[in-house]
């Protein structure tokens, strides 16, 4: 389980390092590709069974998975496929973000992907936030978790 935020930079050549429980995690003997995915906000970082479980679970209702006959799925996981960006992390535990511009130039200026960032835990994945998008972010988030857990009766 990914758990944590860590402040870190993005370098000269668009790299930013994983923090080491992260690589300790997710990396496997001698698989070293993560997918990436951009999200409105953010990118999300995946192993590559963990992007294929993410997009199944997309389509789990009701007992039913992805149906290959039906025309919003076929379109949903295209889209979903596309947007991945296979990356290796180097022996320096680094990730090149840049990569997301070569899918798509503009990606990492469009989501503040720069200077400053936060490698945020979410559980079977990683996040990679702009750092001030992050922290408002975190702001609304403070308030919804406080409310939420004078919501459960412990």
């Amino acid at each position: 389980m990914l758990v944590g935020s860590f402040p870190m930079s993005v370098d000269s050549k668009a790299r930013v390092t994983l923090p080491a429980a992260f690589r300790k995690e997710m990396l496997d003997g001698d698989s070293k590709t993560l997918y990436l995915v951009p999200m409105k906000e953010r990118v999300d970082g995946f192993t590559p069974q963990g992007f294929e479980n993410w997009v199944n679970s997309l389509f789990d209702r009701n007992g039913e998975g992805f149906n290959p006959r039906n025309r919003k799925d076929v379109q949903l996981r295209t889209s979903l496929t596309a947007r991945a960006v296979p990356v290796d992390v180097d022996s320096a535990g680094r990730v090149a973000l840049g990569k997301l511009d070569a899918s798509k130039p503009g990606t990492r200026e469009k989501l503040g992907l720069m200077g400053d960032v936060t490698i945020v835990g979410a559980d079977s994945h990683f996040e990679v936030w702009n750092t001030e998008a992050w922290n408002a972010n975190q702001e609304t988030s403070d308030e919804d978790f406080t409310a939420a857990m004078e919501d459960l009766d412990f």
